[in-house]
C-alpha cells in the first residue's frame, strides 16, 4: 500500500474510533437510538477500511452488503454476512427504535467482536 493509500485508510481507523467512542458515551448516558447509528459508522468505517486495502471505493450503502457477501463467499464463512446483515438492525434502530434497551449491550458487543474480525482481515494479506 503506498502512502496516500495507507493515509487515506489510516483516517478511516481514526472515523472509526471516534465513532466508538461517542457511542460509548452516548450508551453511558442511555441514548440507545445515538449509539446505534454511532457503532454503524464504526462498523461500516472498518469496513471502508478494509476494502480500500483492495483498491475498492464504497460509495453507497448497497455496496456495504455486495462486498460483504464476497467476502463470506471467498471465505467460505457465511456467518460473515449473517452477521453484518444482522448488525444492520443499528442502523434501523437509530429511525425506528427496533433494538429494545435490554438487548442493546448484545448488539455492542456483536459489532465490537465483528469490527475486530475485519480488523483483522484489513491487516492481512489479501483474502
Amino acid at each position: 500500500m503506498n502512502q496516500p493509500e495507507a493515509d487515506f485508510v489510516n483516517s478511516l481507523y481514526q472515523t472509526r474510533d471516534q465513532y466508538r467512542a461517542n457511542a460509548e458515551r452516548a450508551i453511558a448516558s442511555g441514548e440507545y437510538r445515538k449509539a446505534s447509528e454511532l457503532l454503524w459508522g464504526a462498523l461500516t468505517q472498518q469496513l471502508k477500511a478494509f476494502a480500500a486495502t483492495r483498491n475498492i471505493l464504497i460509495t453507497s450503502h448497497r455496496q456495504f452488503f455486495e462486498l460483504v457477501r464476497e467476502l463470506a463467499t471467498e471465505m467460505k464463512e457465511k456467518s460473515i454476512y449473517e452477521d453484518f446483515v444482522s448488525l444492520n438492525a443499528l442502523h434501523k434502530n437509530f429511525y425506528d427504535e427496533i433494538i429494545p434497551n435490554e438487548l442493546f449491550p448484545d448488539f455492542y458487543e456483536k459489532t465490537i467482536r465483528y469490527i475486530a474480525r475485519l480488523d483483522e482481515l484489513t491487516r492481512s494479506p489479501k483474502v
